[in-house]
């Protein structure tokens, strides 16, 4: 059977990549390759929009958690040498960063199992914002400052970028290099991925490289620059010809044993008895039966993603990467391979949520999901009629069938109503609840009153009781509504997080702290002060 296109097919992959094909707008690369031959490769719009320079071949993308594999393949390479053992605890490369008393091994870190907190939605609870300057030193001494996991090691997975910055540190230490020196060296080079390098401080120069630019949806971009000098979960830049190069190696090793590529393909079993999502710096999967290896990356406006669908029969590479936020790599990836692997059409998802008719004044609201991660949306409805995701100038809502609309300009669409509400973003469904938003006895809302003070982000939130409402405040985020969702447990976004809050009571029944739990960091304490 041909690996090659036909010309339908090829106009099909375009479509995809409409929004990279409109006049002086940001885009990407897409490579695609079948059993060995390049079948698709193309690159689409603007690497930098001041000076109208196009992307081209050779232009350099930063790819996100794209990096992980590339973290985890150093270290393993490490291990091949017997420098390490991935039973290691990491206090034995990290000691002076680990006050948790339960171990937590080099496997647990690169298989995302350790409960170890997410550096980055730790360093948002403090106060910091996304785009201070933020550095390894910052994320180390914050990795440092936790006494409590988020779960028991190897029971669950959840994401943590913090696994890769202790991961970094560990081949710092071991190799004497630098992972940017150690990567180059071991990977970059013998692979000939000759425009690709790990980005290790923010005011580094790298030539040819794309800048990140957010769309509205309107026609308007807006510089989205990254400010941080952190690496290990992120900052690998490079280009879908130097991916296909990393793709390659999983299919054929030459610069690793074959055993080194299982062990990234091998998936933890949990404690609940199922095995993990989540290899070794890989995400592993089947899309309508067809096994694959994939890793996605979010940063800014940058977007990124890579999948190998590694059956034999398959034998599909696809690598995407872009400086906007218009089109999400993951879902385009999959819809590549329908095409070329020539499944059938997507059959419409949670049928379940869909009623036939718009629910009459029940469709604006808060709405809270729980799962698959914390999330919080506010819909309105302006003047004139339109709901908005967000507020007023939010994103506004299209309708597509009965109480379904889509999100702006994207795929993604939400189910409105009080009794059956759920929104779809990516691949991911988060079941909804409308919360009460009334007014609530303001004599019982100020037994929550105060100032509350957490020693593991060194940080102070003030809880205050206006008009019948509760409300979050912190120095640096401003301030957030608390929504109420069971007997002590709130909702509140502040500082671009969604989090849950659980107040603690002592003798008496007197709140006496509370609990913070986000997407990526659970139980985290903070006791109250009186103001």
């Amino acid at each position: 059977m041909s690996t090659y296109l036909t010309s339908q097919q090829e106009k099909e992959i375009d479509s995809i990549f409409h929004r990279w094909q409109s006049g002086l707008c940001p885009g990407g690369q897409v490579l695609v390759r079948r059993k060995g031959e390049v079948i698709y490769d193309k690159s689409f719009g603007y690497a930098n929009l001041e000076h109208q320079i196009p992307v081209g071949e050779n232009t350099v993308f930063h790819v996100a958690s794209v990096s992980k594999q590339v973290t985890v393949l150093s270290l393993l390479l490490l291990a091949e040498e017997g420098k390490v053992r991935l039973t290691d605890d990491i206090r034995d490369y990290a000691p002076e960063l680990i006050l948790f008393r339960e171990p937590v091994t080099l496997y647990d870190l690169m298989h995302n199992i350790s409960g170890i907190r997410d550096q980055w939605e730790l360093l948002m609870m403090r106060g910091v914002r996304i785009d201070d300057t933020i550095t390894m030193e910052d994320l180390k001494r914050m990795i440092s400052m936790q006494t409590i996991l988020n779960f028991e090691p190897g029971s669950e997975y959840l994401y943590s970028n913090s696994n890769f910055t202790l991961i970094a540190h560990v081949v710092e230490k071991v190799s004497g290099l630098s992972l940017r020196e150690f990567a180059a060296q071991r990977i970059f080079a013998p692979l000939g991925m000759d425009h690709t390098c790990i980005k290790t401080a923010y005011t580094q120069v790298i030539p040819g490289r794309a800048y990140s630019y957010d769309d509205d949806g309107e026609g308007t971009f807006t510089y989205h620059p990254i400010n941080y000098s952190a690496y290990g979960a992120t900052s690998l830049h490079t280009t879908v010809h130097d991916l296909m190069k990393l793709l390659e190696n999983y299919k054929n090793p030459t610069i690793c044993r074959k055993e080194t590529v299982e062990k990234m393909m091998e998936r933890p079993v949990l404690a609940d008895g199922s095995r993990s999502i989540y290899g070794g710096g890989l995400m592993l999967g089947e899309y309508e039966g067809h096994p694959f290896l994939e890793h996605g990356g979010v940063d800014a406006a940058y977007r990124a993603h890579t999948i190998r669908f590694y059956d034999p029969e398959d034998d599909l590479d696809i690598a995407i990467v872009s400086n906007t936020q218009n089109t999400i790599p993951g879902v385009a990836a999959r819809q590549i391979a329908r095409v070329v692997l020539g499944l059938e059409e997507e059959k419409p998802q949670h049928q379940q949520y869909l009623l036939e008719q718009m629910p009459q004044q029940e469709e604006t609201g808060v709405y809270w999901a729980e799962e698959p991660s914390l999330a919080c949306f506010t819909v309105c409805r302006d003047q004139e009629g339109q709901l908005h995701l967000g507020g007023e100038n939010g994103t506004p809502l299209h309708p597509v069938e009965g109480n379904c609309c889509r999100i702006g300009y994207l795929e993604d669409v939400i189910y409105l109503g009080k009794e059956k509400a759920a929104c779809q973003m990516g691949a991911n469904l988060y079941p909804l609840v409308k919360v009460d938003t009334a007014p609530q006895d303001t004599d019982f809302l100020r037994e929550y009153e105060g100032a509350y003070q957490s020693d593991e982000v060194d940080t102070r939130y003030f809880i205050t009781e206006e008009e019948g409402f509760l409300y979050a405040s912190h120095t640096r985020h401003g301030q957030g509504r608390l929504y109420p969702l069971g007997r002590d447990r709130y909702g509140v976004q502040i500082g671009g997080l969604t989090l849950r809050l659980t107040f603690t009571r002592g003798s008496g029944n007197r709140v006496t702290g509370l609990v913070m739990d986000g997407g990526r960091v659970r139980h985290l304490g903070f006791t109250r002060e009186e103001m």
